[in-house]
This record gives structure tokens, sequence and C-alpha cells, in this order.
């Protein structure tokens, strides 16, 4: 034992010189917090208010995030997973319709395509949410394919969860088109067939061209993408394009083969080989191409194998000498010091003054309700509606390549969402469940929208006011603004190559604003001298280019300003000339405006003139702040943007919502949407036209209104889109900005703003 009795102090004693410098340190950061507190609170004496808590004490208020809605707000959620069960257990079991589970179907069956939530009647949920009354029955809209007949019938069936009856919708949705149907797995699993038969033929050709086939490929893959598109109205056409598989950015790697199908013997019939294209030439069938290519009577290609590793459409990072940024030392972030600043229950936001629902439809995507600032409803609904994206280039490409996105259910190709990239790494995630069009059962993809609390970067407001009675230059008065902190909703859409960013943003000044970017791989196409008018070559060693190609995004604003009987009216700035009040002989010259009330649709149809600036306000005339102006909300935007198409000419019926900038109609339960899955395949003969919403002409002076504004960009891509296009420069913002709605800026009685006199 005694031999040890050295050691033994020796470790005791390094026991007591690491307690004594932890409790150095522990001494230090406690000094440091107490300083930084006390600094804390001079600094909130001197401004004249305490630490920043946006209005919520975090002390005593936590931020909850319920996945329990209360009933009131669940009148809003999307279809569960156990609703969605049971509907189509009762559609199977429907006597009336014979259908068959969709694994099982065939083009000739019967069977559910699409199921999604149905909103009650707005003056039920008004009912619901206003009056205690009681809620409304929650029903989902069921798309059903009926290849018996040849037919499309959509049902109404609830009450949910466990439904008892599916009431079928008549009027213009009762007419629904077959050769308008999307495609589905069932078809496409008919189409793979024939396609297969067609690259059997052209074995050969696609061997020796592009050393890519589809028949027993394995690592020599032709990936396609099927694209329904009638030349005529009743018809229907399907092209296939064509694409290396099994490579990084396979978008960027198309090759010159298509082919189209049609269905010759009509709707009813089987489809049948239309056109097939090879290296800029078109051929009726794959014999013929077959033949003279074997013949040497038409123009071959080669395209040579991808590099292996990093190509030019892979994600990685490109390593050079000039790498940034030159040192390992990471990016900034943004922290929640004091915790979460809103609350979640359900699918209902609360921050600071504002509350809203938030949703996943379906066919066409975000959608928010009844959007409160102070408890007062500013808007029944702000949903994106329709995205179309449209093309220039040479045949069969720019006959085809026009796109209508809710075609394919928009909502459901909303992809989890990464943490840190999509959204901020403090966000608050939800997933999104629908009914899978692969499957035809209950899906639910994780994380496919965030919320959270954000730093604009920049002041929502400020102020230095200079002191002119003061001994220098820098003497002021006082300074004062605050933070532009904003709660933000989002959701990422990947439609095949193009990925959007729809943000809805609140403001604390009572300002929404809704925004979408575009980003993705841009589509390319074979490039050709004679096709520069329409591309950038964008890859020599494919000869592949970027086309001329427009995006056009419609949203739905159905605002409620103080009830529901509002009013529409243009603020027009134009120009006085009169005789100068001060020289004699000169002219005055300088703005004014002036109101325009709008008393019908048509009126209220704006097509936006840089030559005639205006005012778009929406306000109620029996609602007023305390000066006696009539409350209400401006609307402005940076992405208006002209469609260049005629109206009224072929494909542009399909979009007849582009016509416009801004459109106003009177509220209508039959006219709650400009989106219809079914136009992408017939855009001639629209299921929902959103002219028809207008042409009655209906008078909308204080009347339920709704706002239709589309935004879009044109997009030439160049060599700086490849790998991926980026935001900046594609982004477009809709502003719905108060108006005459508060006495004076409602961010002003918030705990974030700052004030500093000397």
């Amino acid at each position: 034992m005694a031999t040890q009795s050295p050691r033994l102090w020796q470790v005791l004693t390094a026991v007591f010189l690491l307690i004594s410098l932890a409790l150095a340190i522990a001494l230090i950061v406690v000094a440091l917090e107490l300083t930084e507190d006390r600094e804390s609170k001079q600094a909130a004496a001197r401004v004249g208010s305490s630490p920043s808590t946006g209005g919520n004490d975090v002390s005593k208020k936590p931020t909850t995030v319920k996945v329990t809605p209360d009933m009131k707000s669940r009148v809003f959620d999307d279809l569960t997973v156990a609703e969605l069960e049971n509907i189509r257990e009762y559609m199977l079991r429907h006597s009336g319709l014979n259908l068959v589970p969709i694994e099982n179907a065939n083009v000739s069956s019967n069977y559910v395509f699409l199921m999604d939530l149905h909103l009650p009647d707005k003056a039920d949920v008004l009912r619901h949410l206003d009056a205690s009354g009681a809620a409304p029955a929650r029903r989902a809209r069921v798309v059903v394919y009926m290849g018996s007949s040849s037919g499309i019938r959509e049902y109404l069936v609830g009450p949910l969860p466990n439904p008892s009856e599916a009431k079928f919708i008549g009027g213009q949705r009762g007419r629904i088109a077959w050769n308008s149907r999307p495609i589905d797995i069932v078809e496409q699993r008919e189409l793979v067939a024939l396609f297969r038969n067609v690259t059997e033929t052209l074995y050969p050709v696609l061997k020796e061209s592009y050393n890519y086939w589809f028949h027993n490929c394995t690592d020599r893959c032709l990936f396609f993408a099927p694209i329904p598109r009638a030349l005529e109205a009743t018809k229907r056409h399907i092209i296939f394009l064509t694409n290396m598989a099994q490579i990084d950015g396979y978008y960027l790697y198309t090759l010159s083969f298509s082919v189209i199908f049609d269905y010759p013997q009509g709707v009813g019939g089987k489809p049948a080989v239309f056109k097939v294209y090879y290296n800029d030439q078109r051929f009726d069938s794959a014999e013929e191409l077959l033949q003279k290519y074997n013949n040497n009577q038409i123009s071959k290609e080669t395209y040579s194998l991808p590099q292996t590793g990093a190509t030019y459409g892979s994600p990685e990072r490109r390593p050079n000498d000039r790498e940034t940024p030159k040192s390992s030392r990471r990016m900034p972030e943004q922290i929640e010091p004091d915790g979460k600043r809103y609350d979640v229950n359900g699918q209902r936001v609360e921050y600071m003054d504002w509350s809203f629902n938030f949703r996943m439809r379906t066919v066409s995507g975000l959608q928010l309700l009844d959007i409160r600032h102070r408890g007062e409803r500013v808007a029944y609904e702000i949903s994106m509606q329709d995205v179309a994206v449209y093309y220039g280039g040479k045949e069969p490409y720019g006959v085809f390549i026009n796109y209508i996105d809710v075609g394919w259910a928009l909502g459901t190709e909303h992809f989890p969402l990464v943490k840190g990239l999509d959204c901020p790494k403090h966000a608050v995630f939800f997933d999104n469940t629908f009914y899978k069009l692969q499957s035809g059962k209950p899906k639910t993809i994780k994380n496919a929208i965030c919320v959270f609390e954000h730093n604009n970067g920049i002041p929502l407001r400020r102020h230095f006011s200079s002191d002119f009675f003061g001994a220098e230059q820098d003497d002021f008065a006082y300074v004062f603004g605050m933070v532009d902190t904003v709660v933000v909703v989002r959701a990422i859409a990947t439609v095949w190559n193009y990925d959007y960013i729809f943000d809805y943003v609140f403001h604390h000044n009572g300002v929404i604003e809704v925004r979408v970017a575009s980003t993705g791989y841009v589509e390319v196409f074979p490039f050709s001298d004679d096709g520069q008018i329409y591309a950038n070559l964008v890859n020599r060693e494919y000869n592949v280019g970027a086309n001329i190609h427009h995006h056009m995004f419609n949203f739905k604003l159905d605002f409620d300003i103080g009830g529901l009987n509002n009013r529409f009216e243009t603020w027009d700035i134009k120009t006085e000339d009169k005789p100068h009040p001060l020289v004699p002989g000169q002219k005055w010259i300088q703005k004014f405006f002036e109101r325009n009330l709008k008393r019908t649709e048509e009126e209220a149809r704006i097509k936006y003139n840089f030559d005639k600036p205006k005012y778009y306000v929406i306000y109620n005339a029996e609602k007023n702040n305390s000066i006696g102006y009539h409350r209400g909300y401006r609307i402005h935007s940076n992405g208006f943007s002209k469609m260049m198409l005629p109206e009224g000419w072929r494909i542009e019926n399909a979009i007849s919502w582009a016509r416009q900038q801004v459109a106003v109609t009177k509220y209508k339960e039959d006219e709650r949407t400009t989106a219809a899955i079914y136009t992408q395949a017939d855009p001639f003969l629209p299921v929902v036209k959103f002219e028809r919403f207008y042409s009655d002409n209906e008078n909308i002076v204080d009347e339920d209104l709704v706002v239709w504004a589309t935004m879009g960009l044109h997009h030439i891509p160049g060599m700086e889109d490849v790998p991926v296009t980026t935001t900046p420069g594609k982004q477009l913002s809709l502003v719905l900005a108060p108006l005459n709605y508060f006495d004076e800026d409602p961010s002003m009685r918030s705990r974030d703003g700052i004030v500093i006199r000397p």
C-alpha cells in the first residue's frame, strides 16, 4: 500500500485541478451572461421597450406544435390515410360502377384515378367558423376512369370518414371527354409495350447511333417521358421523348429520337404509331426509318458514351484552382435564441397578429385558407391554381412540348424537403398524404411542407432623423426601425425537370407576399443550326440546346375585407398639363391619380400596360378607418408578363387565365379553380375554361369577389443554366399590401422595433 500513496496523491491532485478549472470557466460564463443581461436591460431602457419577444412572452407561452387540431380548424384539413382507404373501399363496393382495383385494371376497366378533399361550400364554412354553425360534412372529389364506356366521371363521396353516398357531379364536369384523361400507370403499361416493339425494330439504329436502347438494355437503357398532347380537338396523341438513363443529369442527355402514338380508331380504340423522329427527320413508321437507315438514304448521327464519373449534368462540385470559399469556414445560419415565436395547431398557424390554415391540394398544390389579422378575416383563400410552361422550337418539340403542370396532379409532386437546404434547420416540417395514382393506395411524403420564421436581412422600416440644430453633421434626434422578420410557409414541387419553390410570406406590417422561384434542370432538345432562333447550344458534345419558354403561374386571391361585400377599383396614375403658376408662358406637368370603380367582370379584366400605371385595389365601402377611408388591400407584382399567343388560338384556349394579369370575378361555387387535370391532354376543349368565369359579365360592386392574378417569366436559357438553372432573376412576387386598412403601420406595436436616442 505504501508504494501506491504517491500515485494516489497525483491522481487526487489532477482531479482537484480539473474541478478548479471547471469552476473557473463556469464563473466566467455566469459573469458574461450577467453582463449581457445588464447591457440588454440598459439597451431596452434606452430604446423605450423590453428585449424583443415579438409580442410573445416565450417564458410563459412556449410554442406548441399540435398534431390533433381543434374541430373548427379541421374543416380545411387534408384527407387522412383512413379516409382515403374508406373512400377506396366504398367505391369498390359501389354496385353501379363495376370498379376494379387499379392494380388489376387495364385500359378497358373502370377504376378510381384520383381522390382529393372537396371543400364545403364557402357559406357553410363561414357559418361554422363565424356563427357557431354545425361543421359541414367532409367530402372528397373522386375521379373515375370508365374504360368500359370510354368516359370520365367525377363524384362527391361522403360524408367522411365513413362514406355512404357517391353523388355524380353534373354540369360542365359531367361531360369530360375520354381523350382528355391524364396518362396513368394503366395506360402507360399499354404504351410501353408498343414502345418496346418500336425500339426492338429499331435496335440496330439505336445501338449504332446512341449505344442506348430499350429492351434487354442493362446499363444502356433509354429513359422515356410520355407526354399527352392532342393535335386536334377530341383526338389523343402521346409523344415519347427519350434520354440516356442511369446517368446523373439524364435530363440533359436527350436523344434525337422520339415516337408519337395516336388512337386512330377513336377514343375507345387501341394506340398505334403515328410518327417517328430520328436526327431531325420524320418517318411514318419504325419500318420506314429502319429501311432508309439501312439503305443510307437518311442523315445519320452517332453519340459517344458519356464519360465516367462526374458529367456536365452531375451535381458534384467542380474541382479547379479557384475553389470557393477559400477556407472551410461554414456559412452563416439563423437561430431562434428564445425558441419559436409561432404556434401550430394541426394545419393552422398563429404568428404574431396572423393566423391561417394550410393544406396541399392534390391537383394544384399549396392552399392557404381563413387568413386573419388580429382575428379579422382578410382573405378566405390564397392559393396556387395552375402552372403552364409553353416552349418554342422545331418539330416535333415546339408542337408538343407545352405543359399544363396540374395535368400531373401538382400536389403529388412535392417531395421531402431537405433541412438546412430547402428550409432552415429550425423549420417545422409537415407531411403530405394523398391518393397515389400509380398504386391506388394512400401515400405519405414526409416533410413536404415547412413553416419557419426568417430574418429577411433587410429592415422592414427604418429612419435616421437628423438633428439640424446640432454642431456636427452626423448629430441625430433619433434612429428607429425594425428588422423584417416573417413567417414563411414553403413547399417545392418537382415536375419532371423543373423545381418550383412556392412561398407564402407574412410580414408584421400586414403584408402578405406570394412568391414563386424556378430552378432545376432546363429541358433540352436536339440542336441544329436552323434552330438557333429557338435555343442556345448548352452542350456541344451531345449537340443539345435549351429552348426558349414561358413560365406562367395563376393564383387565386379570395379577399373578404370587412366581410363578403367588396369592391374593386383601379387608381389610375395620370398626368395633368396646365399653365405654370409662377412662370408665365410655361407648362406645369405633374402626376395625379383617379379612382376608377370597376362595375362588371369584363371591366375588371386588366392587361398590364406600362403606359397606364395603376393601383389594383380591393376594399369594403362600408368599413372605414378612423380617417374615413375605405379599408382595403392593394395588389402589386414584379412578375406580370405578357402571353404572346393570339387569344382563342388552338392551345391558347387551355390557359385563357393568362390573357390578363389581373381579373376579378364574382365568387361562385362552380368557379372554384382555374385548374383541371384534363387540359394537358386536350387544350382545345378545356373542361375548365377561365373565359367562362367572366363571359356572363356579372355585377361586381359590393359582392363576394375573387381576384385571379397571373405572373410569368420568359426564359432563354444559356450556358449558365447548366447543370441547373439558378433562382436569382427567376423569383416572382405577388404582394398583397394593406391600403388604408389600418390607421397606421401595424408593426409599430411590435416589440421587435428599435428606437435609439442620443
